[in-house]
């Protein structure tokens, strides 16, 4: 798989609004034409799953008492999705993290 690839369908998977939580073949297709229908849905299934564990590695650290703390806590949870999702983007992992606090803390 295309890390370029996954990391724009990470992008779409973390997408707030009407899109949130929704499959993404359909606007991953958007970008890349050239996908065949089972490569959207591998890329579909990557996504959403590390999308999943990102919010569920995040809860862990729902109590970040101070801006160190954060980012200590942000480069410790960046390593752990590495280690199922090496292709993921420090721009998408950090953007998991926040989306994974916030819906912690709902």
């Amino acid at each position: 798989m295309n890390a370029v690839i996954l990391n724009e369908g990470l992008h779409l998977a973390m997408a707030w609004g009407e899109d949130w939580l929704k499959p993404i073949q359909a606007r991953l297709a958007k970008l890349h034409p050239e996908l065949s229908a089972e490569e959207l849905e591998a890329y579909n299934t990557v996504c959403q799953e590390a999308m999943r564990l990102g919010c569920e590695q995040a809860k862990r650290y729902t109590a970040i008492a101070t801006a160190e703390e954060h980012t200590t806590n942000l480069e410790s949870f960046k390593s752990q999705i590495r280690q199922h999702h090496p292709w993921a983007s420090d721009d998408n992992l950090s953007r998991l993290f926040s989306q994974g606090i916030y819906y912690a803390l709902k």
